[in-house]
């Protein structure tokens, strides 16, 4: 074979390994044209403040569940291709039950007194709009979607999260949004946002001191009925345990005085991703507020004891 011919088929032969080089090149290319979908922003809000804004369609946000959590979710798309969201994810944590303070029971019990015990074990148990029922429960749960972001572009949509067995009022979570995405029916990416302490149920509630005071009027009124026939067998019952008669109204007190630095707590760690701090930064104050007065409480008690209303 003559050197020209060797020179041709060389020289075709490179030319073939370019174009498949480049076809290689393009490919890869292309395959990195694709969404790249992030969360923006994420809020806690009310719903019904999402609904009072303006130019808001009611009708694609009719998922929103009332007195629930609401996230306000912003995403954006920062590849070159429509992003695609396949999936919603909420993993729950460190669920919270401030429980409330029961009305105090004083009996007689069949055995005499000495120390606090336990009566029994007790629970201290947009673009559009989603809700994601659960159970109050660690654990991940999830909700199938469709949602397109075009590059560049930035949604948002509104998520209601529903535990269904809260008590209203009376639960806090804390909880971490996923959003899943890709094409076809496998999984290509992830993006998760911070963890956010959220009330489970409406508005927090407690006792105010007014009533609190008047239980622990009523701890006396019944210990002075019941002491003719002996106190050694005398105990303040609430919340499932039982105390004898001599520190069941302080330990009634201070249950109390617990509870609300638990839920001023809880609330302090709801600021954070709120989008209405105001609302949370009121319930904290009066939450505080209501901590002032627990010593108010003590002397009332006291006060009792010494006036002989208390034996």
């Amino acid at each position: 074979m003559s050197d020209g011919i060797i020179v041709a088929i060389g020289g075709w032969g490179a030319t073939v390994v370019a174009a498949v080089v480049a076809a290689w090149a393009a490919l890869r290319a292309r395959r990195k044209l694709d969404g790249d979908v992030s969360i923006f922003d994420v809020w806690v809000c009310e719903g019904a403040d999402l609904l009072a804004e303006p130019e808001t369609d009611v009708q694609l946000l009719n998922a929103i569940v009332p007195d629930r959590p609401l996230l306000d979710i912003a995403v954006r798309n920062d590849g070159d291709r429509k992003g695609l969201v396949r999936r919603l994810k909420v993993e729950l944590k460190g669920a919270l039950y401030v429980p409330p303070i029961d009305s105090p029971s004083v009996v007689r019990m069949p055995v005499p007194v000495s120390e606090p015990g336990v009566m029994s074990e007790r629970r201290i148990g947009p673009s559009g709009s989603y809700a994601i029922n659960f159970p109050l429960l660690e654990g991940s749960y999830g909700k199938t979607v469709n949602l397109e972001i075009d590059p560049g572009d930035v949604d948002r949509f509104a998520l209601s999260l529903v535990a269904k067995d809260a008590a209203r009022g009376r639960e806090f979570y804390q909880v971490r949004l996923f959003l899943e995405g890709g094409k076809g029916r496998k999984v290509r990416r992830q993006t998760m946002s911070e963890p956010m302490m959220v009330p489970a149920y409406g508005p927090p509630s407690w006792e105010s001191p007014a009533e609190i005071k008047e239980y622990i009027s009523q701890i006396a009124n019944r210990v002075r009925e019941l002491a003719p026939q002996g106190l050694a067998e005398v105990a303040v019952i609430f919340n499932g345990s039982f105390y004898p008669h001599a520190i069941g109204m302080e330990e009634y007190v201070s249950f109390y005085e617990n509870k609300l630095k638990v839920l001023a707590t809880a609330l302090r760690a709801c600021l954070k991703h709120s989008a209405h701090e105001d609302r949370i930064r009121g319930w904290i104050d009066e939450v505080e507020r209501d901590l002032t007065e627990t010593e108010q409480l003590r002397r009332h008690a006291a006060d009792l004891r010494a006036t002989g209303r208390h034996p």
